[in-house]
């Protein structure tokens, strides 16, 4: 490959929703793509196909050594290919300290892009990688404001919005509210959902958990007993396998809200929106699609443009609130020059290139 190319490197495995924003980005300064991945990642994501000049797929299942060993086939694979850039999907770990350490001294420059804000505070493997990686980006301008990042790194964010869409998809005559992910309690506030369905059994909509929900796990099994003992089956769709992505989109272009289920005094608000944004911000941002937030987050600048706010007591009548209203919202965010796509990709881009 020629010297015009960044590397993409994504082996942390749960954040390739970030890439096709900047494989765009990148690919629009005329320079070429390199993606440093595991093959499944690429084989679920075909609109990378584009985009991407050269791959090498990595195996990181094996012994410490062999995943070692693959860290040195990504270092050599960096030096081949002359790339003049790495950026770093998912910036932490130890695999992405040891590939730093091996990078220290050479002239490649390192940008991470780092999904947790505790990541900036006392932690030893983030200590040597921050000592390649000079830059990062984080997801959310409201947790860039939070930190207090170690002296000589630069830190701002962007919002990966460039999806894998198909706009011709079938209005469903039903009101659909997606939850993105599976069920989960760390994430999302079970117990408060269950009260919350119960307010609006009967009212024409469809409540989606638009990710795969392990059925092993014992809060997921829970989860289906509440559901059935408490008659919402009908208004609770599940998917007991991962989600293809025509499915996810489908499902996407027909929402008329996304309902992150982050609530405060559980599990899912220590971690959101304190030390990570959710998933849920950026398809919402990216599909425009408004979302539903507790109202104890409505102080949250970066998502007031795109959200209406409840509680779990006035559940019903601000959902149909929303309902409402979501149309004009939708056209308010499309005016918002932040949740617009190719402004995110130019901002991405030239805090790379500068």
């Amino acid at each position: 490959m020629k010297s015009n190319c960044i590397a993409l490197i994504e082996i942390g495995g749960s954040h390739d929703e970030c890439l096709l924003s900047q494989m765009s980005a990148i690919h629009s300064s005329g320079r070429e793509v390199l993606l440093i991945t595991f093959k499944e990642v690429y084989d679920r994501n075909k609109a990378f196909v584009p985009y991407v000049s050269d791959t090498l797929f990595v195996d990181m299942s094996g012994s410490k050594s062999q995943r070692g060993k693959e860290v040195s086939r990504i270092w050599k694979k960096l030096k081949e290919s002359n790339c003049e850039m790495a950026v770093l999907n998912t910036a932490e770990g130890n695999l992405v300290r040891l590939l730093c350490i091996k990078a220290l001294f050479h002239k490649i420059k390192f940008v991470g892009i780092v999904h947790d804000a505790r990541k900036f505070g006392r932690s030893f493997t983030q200590g040597i990688i921050n000592k390649k990686v000079k830059k990062y980006l984080m997801l959310s301008d409201n947790l860039v404001r939070s930190i207090s990042p170690a002296k000589g790194l630069i830190v701002d964010y962007f919002y990966p919005l460039r999806y894998d869409t198909d706009p011709a998809s079938i209005a469903k005559s039903t009101k659909s509210i997606v939850i993105i992910g599976g069920v989960e309690t760390r994430r999302k506030d079970l117990d408060g959902f269950i009260e919350m369905a119960k307010q609006v059994k009967g009212q024409n909509l469809i409540f989606t958990f638009l990710g795969k929900s392990n059925l092993e796990l014992e809060e997921v099994q829970y989860f289906k007993k509440r559901i059935e003992s408490d008659e919402l089956t009908g208004i609770i769709e599940t998917f007991e396998k991962f989600v293809p992505q025509k499915i996810f989109d489908a499902t996407l272009q027909n929402a008329n809200l996304i309902l992150p289920l982050v609530h405060p005094n559980t599990p899912s608000a220590e971690e959101f929106f304190k030390t990570r944004m959710s998933g849920a911000m950026c398809v919402s941002f990216g599909y425009k699609i408004p979302m539903l937030l507790h109202q104890q987050f409505a102080g949250i600048e970066e998502m007031q443009a795109a959200s209406f706010y409840y509680t779990i007591d006035t559940f019903k009548s601000s959902l149909l609130y929303a309902l409402e209203e979501s149309s004009l919202k939708m056209d308010q965010m499309d005016q918002n020059e932040a949740y617009n796509m190719d402004f995110q990709e130019k901002k991405y881009l030239t805090f790379l290139l500068s």
